[in-house]
């Protein structure tokens, strides 16, 4: 019971500690000072053709107000109070697409998630947060329509959707052994929560459920468990994206297994003539088949 009061209290402060980082942002921009909220009917009757895009997008409906009780939705929940803009007939200032421009990637991301409440911790625990990455990088689509070029839809392959910006991954699923992302037979967010929840940037905080998702025949538990996979994460030994060796392996076959099997304490090649293998093309799991564990050899062979 007190654990569970302790965690209730632990959600409660940041929850808090979310609400209180979205507050102030009106102030943090600039609104002009005796702006008042008009509606966007009033923005509609210049920028029809915004509207005729944005009606089809998310946005469209009414979203939550800059300030507070102000009653704001829709074009002014971003671009905050227009009614000085309108009477000055559009020579007013508003906060429109220089000014959004002009901020730096932390503000336009506030400026999201101001609305985006739900997305606000796993956000801040992200990889993009702090990065010269917003919420617009991805998702222009949905701010105003229009179907643009960088929008998700707009690609054959969602994968190629990421890559546009994670060069390194991009080479890596060229690779000869590889998660095949660019065939489509596996997405990004097979493993990857843009938003940075599990599973995560780091995938699912624990790597290996990330992987075993999938691989649920690696999952375990045996009877005779392999070190080097109950000690460590996948990562030990393979390379998640791509690699220029079979099975997505850090290293050549033998090489990566003589890392531990070589050393005081590990099992090594002992009595049994291996010296005729190692210098020919099999490899160590060639024999030792079942290298992840088993349940019926304690030294993994088939």
């Amino acid at each position: 019971m007190m654990r569970l009061l302790v965690l209730i209290a632990g959600l409660l402060a940041l929850l808090a500690v979310a609400a209180a980082a979205g507050g102030g942002f009106a102030e943090r921009v600039g609104v002009p000072a005796g702006a008042a909220y008009v509606g966007s009917q009033a923005c509609l009757d210049c920028h029809d053709d915004a509207g005729t895009f944005y009606q089809h997008t998310p946005h469209s409906v009414e979203r939550a107000p800059i300030a507070p009780g102000s009653g704001a939705g829709a074009c002014e929940a971003c671009h905050g109070p227009g009614s000085l803009h309108v009477e000055a007939g559009g020579e007013g200032p508003i906060f429109g697409r220089a000014a959004l421009s002009a901020l730096d990637a932390e503000d336009r991301a506030e400026m999201c998630l101001q609305c985006h409440q739900d997305k606000r911790l796993a956000w801040s625990d992200s990889p993009h947060a702090g990065s010269p990455t917003d919420c617009a990088a991805c998702h222009t689509d949905v701010v105003h329509g229009g179907g643009s070029a960088q929008a998700p839809s707009a690609f054959r392959i969602a994968g190629e959707f990421c890559l546009q910006c994670h060069a390194a991954q991009a080479a890596d699923f060229r690779l000869p052994f590889r998660h095949r992302v660019l065939e489509g037979e596996v997405s990004c967010q097979d493993c990857h929560a843009v938003h940075g929840a599990a599973p995560a940037a780091e995938p699912l905080g624990d790597l290996n459920a990330a992987c075993l998702n999938c691989h649920t025949e690696m999952a375990g538990p045996f009877l005779f468990e392999h070190e080097a996979v109950s000690a460590e994460d996948c990562t030990a030994c393979h390379r998640p994206h791509g690699s220029v060796n079979d099975k997505l392996l850090t290293q050549d076959g033998n090489s990566l297994c003589l890392q531990c099997h070589f050393e005081p304490g590990y099992p090594t090649i002992g009595d049994v003539d291996h010296g005729g293998f190692l210098g020919s093309e099999a490899r160590c799991y060639d024999c030792h088949h079942e290298i992840h564990g088993s349940n019926l050899n304690p030294t993994f062979l088939d």
